[in-house]
């Protein structure tokens, strides 16, 4: 005779997760902790502090990769890759300026950022891996210095000066 299934009970949390939301700040607004689901709740900061991180690497990736083409194909400059450049500095700034405790990954993030660059630059150009560096060749300042390699601080042709 076969084993009986487990009965597993979805949580609310699980089965309506907008409906769990508005519950939780309902609880909140009315300042009743008993109706609080304190693990839930718990899961979901966490979830959300990991995406502002994710959202660090995955910005640092694209202006990493960016970088490292501008520097290593000149003569294939392109006002795509200054306008790329442009806005993953700005809105890198923007994110760390809202999430100033992200700063205490930034090593982290800069590596992790670093590999998904150097994808980048292996989709997008003819270059082998051996040719680019193992790891950063910038700290996470002067990735983000708009003077630096780059000079996204004024127009495409004020870059290519």
């Amino acid at each position: 005779m076969p084993p009986k299934p487990c009965a597993v009970t979805a949580t609310f949390h699980e089965r309506d997760f907008y409906g769990w939301v508005e519950q939780q700040c309902a609880a909140l607004r009315d300042h009743d902790s008993s109706r609080l689901d304190w693990g839930g709740l718990q899961e979901e900061l966490e979830a959300l502090g990991r995406q502002e991180y994710r959202e660090l690497v995955s910005r640092l990736g694209v202006l990493l990769g960016h970088l490292l083409k501008w520097e290593l194909q000149p003569g294939r400059r392109s006002r795509s890759w200054f306008c790329s450049i442009r806005e993953q500095r700005r809105a890198i700034e923007r994110l760390l300026k809202q999430n100033p405790s992200l700063g205490a990954k930034a090593a982290d993030a800069l590596a992790d950022g670093f590999e998904t660059g150097v994808d980048l630059v292996l989709r997008d150009t003819d270059l082998p891996l051996r040719s680019l560096p193992a790891t950063s060749p910038w700290t996470l300042e002067q990735a983000l210095d708009p003077a630096r390699l780059c000079d996204s601080r004024g127009d495409w042709d004020d870059a290519l000066a």
